[in-house]
């Protein structure tokens, strides 16, 4: 477990067991807040979600077809509810809708990946620097921080991937819901970074991060206090990734698209 410098702020044991209870609370739901819809949310939302939680578990995959008619028996909506929801993940680049050929999950290129990876490396790094800021303010968070590296680190020795996967997610989600920043939560290409992890897993697992000693790096940067030590260590991670992305075949990546002149 690594340290945090700085002072205590006086607060009771009680006090600071239900601020950590918070946090981790925060940390553990916060996927299934973004994917479970309300009781009370509309057809729309109810369908949006759905479909997201279908990805996010592995119901739809890359290149998966999505029939509008299947679709409408199995969230009881009409053809107009789903097409509206098709063309919102279609904008939000986890859908692609061809004409007549209908919706199906989008497949990435390797452009795509590389670039989504660039605003990955970005917010990941920024999102390091807030929690490092957070941390030496708020010192006893640090805890859920260590908790979240050290269940990470027991996967070096256990052969248990679906574990390891819903382990790291944990992990990245500590960071961000550390960061305090919403709208760098909001703002994160969470899906978009599952699709491309389940795209690439058929031929390698070179997206799935599987390299033990940078989480213990970025835990230990963001405990250190140093923000710019952070935000590096967090980047170079992310590049990593990146690189070993590059060296994949391309039949493991789409059709690269280009942008038409307006």
């Amino acid at each position: 477990m690594v340290t945090v410098p700085g002072r205590h702020p006086k607060r009771t044991e009680k006090t600071l067991t239900r601020e950590r209870g918070r946090a981790r609370k925060a940390v553990e739901q916060e996927p299934t807040n973004r994917l479970t819809p309300s009781p009370k949310a509309s057809s729309f939302e109810k369908v949006y979600r759905g479909i997201l939680r279908g990805l996010y578990e592995g119901q739809y995959v890359p290149g998966q077809r999505l029939v509008e008619p299947d679709l409408m028996d199995q969230f009881h909506v009409g053809r107009g509810t789903i097409r509206e929801v098709l063309n919102r993940l279609s904008s939000a680049g986890i859908v692609a809708i061809i004409r007549h050929r209908g919706a199906s999950v989008r497949i990435l290129s390797r452009g795509e990946v590389v670039q989504l990876l660039d605003v990955v490396e970005i917010l990941f790094g920024l999102a390091a620097r807030r929690t490092t800021e957070n941390i030496t303010a708020n010192p006893e968070n640090a805890k859920i921080l260590n908790d979240a590296c050290e269940k990470l680190q027991e996967f070096e020795t256990k052969d248990d991937f679906p574990s390891f996967e819903r382990t790291r997610e944990n992990f990245y989600r500590a960071v961000m819901t550390l960061s305090g920043n919403f709208e760098l939560t909001r703002l994160f290409p969470t899906m978009q970074v599952h699709i491309m992890r389940t795209q690439l897993r058929r031929y390698d697992y070179a997206a799935d991060a599987l390299q033990f000693g940078d989480y213990r790096a970025i835990t230990r940067a963001i405990l250190s206090g140093n923000v710019a030590r952070a935000d590096e260590t967090a980047r170079a991670h992310v590049r990593h990734t990146t690189d070993r992305i590059k060296r994949l075949p391309d039949r493991a990546f789409g059709r690269e698209t280009t942008l038409e002149s307006p």
